[in-house]
């Protein structure tokens, strides 16, 4: 009975870590913000745990680079001024983002510029 009481919280312990890992940020360079300028929004996708904005951002040929931005969750994201329909497939914006620490296409979506100047989220301090 004593090793079925140690072993039931340790199990949970166990299954619980892969939750926790999943909501880490240590892939994203937290120190960097990088600008994509004159993106398009692909698809803006308001979801628990994380809303995703995709992108297609210009760089100067025929095939623009396409970005997967991971932002926080809906309610987070609402208190910075986001709302389920802020984005649309076809917006043109410039988004602020800490980028992935791999140099892939990605990062942690910090604002995004509107096409009338209003910015929603935070942009970081030392910029």
């Amino acid at each position: 009975m004593k090793t079925l009481s140690l072993t039931v919280p340790l199990l949970g312990l166990v299954l619980a870590a892969p939750a926790l890992a999943h909501h880490s940020f240590a892939m994203f360079d937290k120190a960097k913000e990088i600008e994509l300028k004159n993106a398009t929004v692909k698809d803006w996708q308001w979801t628990s745990p994380h809303t995703w904005l995709y992108l297609l951002v210009p760089n100067g040929t025929a095939n623009p680079n396409k970005y997967s931005i991971e932002g926080g969750n809906p309610g987070l994201m609402r208190r910075q001024g986001f709302e389920k329909g802020s984005l649309a497939p076809g917006d043109k914006v410039t988004v602020y983002v800490s980028p992935l620490l791999s140099g892939e296409k990605g990062g942690a979506l910090n604002a995004v510029r509107l096409p009338d100047g209003k910015v929603l989220g935070e942009r970081m301090k030392a910029q």
